[in-house]
């Protein structure tokens, strides 16, 4: 249950964690030095972003944005990788949303986990924050709280979208989701309903909003791999939940809650600040080795999560030395991507997401068997290998495409994206049904990895997942169960 998990990492909150940067480029690959009081740890400034960056560092974990909520679980879920016919094979359980196999229930509780511990951090050093009179200046106040408040919010509706079911416009409105933890406590916090969690979601986001409005920059992973704030706290922006990125999210929020009216909003005002840009197609570097990769185009990253590990991961799922695709790889077959990015469609050839486009982000071991190199990191110098994206700018075109009034008015965004792309334009769509075919293309073809299809394929209940092999999908299959010990101890009962 959540009071068991937050009990378990007490001493870890409640002590508190004294996190040390070792250089620039290795921000948020911090080092415990020695457990402080929780008086000591918030004596200081460096105390409170100390707190902060432990929410994303946490956030950055297996159970969360560094494997399972990006590449792994939720892309395994949206049917993207080979080895789904080999029983004993966790991917075989996954692909089929068995999800009463203990292996898959193992992974299902690691999220649930993660994702709790990082928003008890959260609510530890919400709970200190109101209490740092003297101690940090008004601007420092504004972004560490507003980015806990954020973080919550950020959390709790990810979680949500997993483990409750979808909203529907409101139909699930008071169907029973999870807890909503606005405090750190040790005591059992009962389930709200879909609903009530979205609008706790939405204030918690929207307080986010007002106090990061004063820190509207964004400081960039430089070509030098260094940044250009003096600041290590305001460096990096992009790999915290800055003030673009709270609006990206409420623009997904409204896009769930079917408030398509705020979603084009929020989604504008992300696109109009001219803070991300698309990446130059004639610039993608795709040689792993050099200090210029760019293979996640970071230029385009509204929020990313630093993982300090990623080439450990990279090479075990992403890589590999033999003819055929082995146990854990994560790897698809030419036919199934080229039927992807539509590469027999006239015009298509110079998609330079797909596989063999001019400048290749994929490997191609053979026919059966091509890996993304997405997360390949084989520079160490290289900050812009160690980050995984979690909100791209593109998602905002979508977000707007699919929120304007008519398919004439969205159509415009959606061929930003193409046009970045090197994809031809649209010039007319004829329905809507063709208008959302489109989109779910997109989704399939940019967040290849990231685990945002899943997410898009629940939102839009789709009931035939391409490459699927447990069509026709159910209610039941886009739910994920809570752990045992959320319904052994009450946790889950009620409003």
């Amino acid at each position: 249950m959540i009071m068991k998990h937050i009990r378990k990492n007490t001493p870890f909150y409640i002590l508190g964690l004294l996190l040390l940067f070792s250089s620039c480029n290795k921000w948020l690959d911090v080092k415990p030095r020695t457990q402080m009081t929780e008086e000591e740890q918030f004596s200081t400034r460096q105390g409170y972003t100390d707190a902060l960056f432990g929410i994303y560092q946490n956030s950055a974990g297996l159970g969360g944005y560094g494997k399972h909520l990006t590449f792994s679980l939720l892309d395994v879920l949206a049917q993207r990788y080979e080895n789904k016919s080999v029983n004993t094979i966790i991917y075989y359980q996954i692909a089929r949303y068995n999800y009463t196999d203990p292996d898959v229930r193992k992974v299902i509780d690691s999220v649930f986990n993660n994702s709790y511990q990082s928003i008890a951090q959260a609510n530890y050093l919400l709970k200190n924050i109101d209490k740092s009179n003297g101690i940090l200046d008004a601007a420092s106040y504004k972004i560490i709280k507003g980015e806990a408040l954020g973080m919550r919010g950020f959390l709790h509706f990810d979680l949500a979208r997993l483990f409750a079911p979808n909203y529907a416009e409101g139909a699930n409105a008071a169907s029973p989701a999870i807890a909503y933890l606005k405090a750190f406590t040790v005591f059992p916090q009962a389930r709200l309903s879909l609903g009530g969690v979205l609008d706790s979601c939405e204030a918690d986001l929207k307080a986010a909003e007002v106090l990061l409005e004063d820190d509207k920059n964004i400081d960039r992973i430089a070509a030098n791999q260094g940044s250009t704030n003096p600041d290590l706290f305001l460096q990096f922006r992009q790999n915290h939940l800055n003030y673009w990125a709270v609006k990206a999210t409420l623009a997904r929020l409204y896009l769930y809650k079917g408030d398509k009216v705020n979603a084009l909003k929020y989604a504008k005002e992300v696109i109009a600040s001219g803070k991300f840009t698309f990446i130059n197609p004639s610039l993608i570097n795709t040689d792993a080795t050099s200090d210029g990769s760019d293979l996640t185009f970071t230029n385009e990253h509204v929020f990313s999560i630093y993982v300090s590990g990623l080439k450990k991961q990279a090479d075990v799922y992403f890589k590999n030395i033999g003819p055929t695709g082995e146990g854990a790889d994560l790897f698809s077959t030419k036919a199934k991507l080229d039927a992807m990015y539509q590469s027999t469609v006239g015009g298509y050839g110079t998609e330079i997401r797909r596989p063999q486009a001019t400048r290749d982000l994929w490997n191609v071991v053979s026919p059966t068997v091509v890996y993304a190199k997405k997360y390949w990191s084989d520079k160490s110098t290289n900050v812009k290998q160690r980050v995984i994206p979690v909100i791209r700018l593109s998602e905002m075109y979508y977000i707007a495409a699919e929120a304007a009034p008519t398919i004439a008015e969205g159509l415009p965004f959606l061929n930003v994206v193409r046009t970045n792309r090197l994809l031809p334009e649209l010039t007319s769509v004829s329905s809507q049904a063709a208008f959302d075919l489109e989109l779910q293309f997109e989704y399939r073809k940019e967040f290849y990895a990231e685990g945002q299809l899943w997410f898009y394929y629940k939102r839009k209940n789709t009931l035939t997942i391409p490459d699927g092999v447990a069509n026709p999908m159910t209610t039941a299959k886009y739910i994920f169960p809570l752990p045992d010990a959320e319904i052994e101890f009450g946790t889950s009962g009620g409003n």
